[in-house]
């Protein structure tokens, strides 16, 4: 009997790039609505959860891309 070529989504999830890159955008969209509100994140941190500002996260993830905060112009 012949194998059944990868669907697809067979061949997404075997690759697994895309998920990674949809799993970081939402991250990041999930820290940005929370800074907004002023509001913290449950995380885990050390070996348990942590309640973490918004702002932390977003100072950290800039901190590790090397991206600077955007200004709007005039400013």
């Amino acid at each position: 009997m012949k194998a059944k070529p990868p669907s697809r989504i067979g061949k997404i999830f075997a690759d697994g790039r895309r998920i990674d890159e949809a799993v970081r955008l939402a991250a990041r969209d999930a820290i940005r609505k929370h800074a907004q509100h002023n509001a913290p994140l449950l995380i885990w941190r050390d070996g348990g959860p942590a309640w973490v500002p918004a702002r932390e996260l977003l100072k950290a993830s800039r901190k590790a891309t090397g991206r600077t905060r955007r200004t709007k112009p005039g400013r």
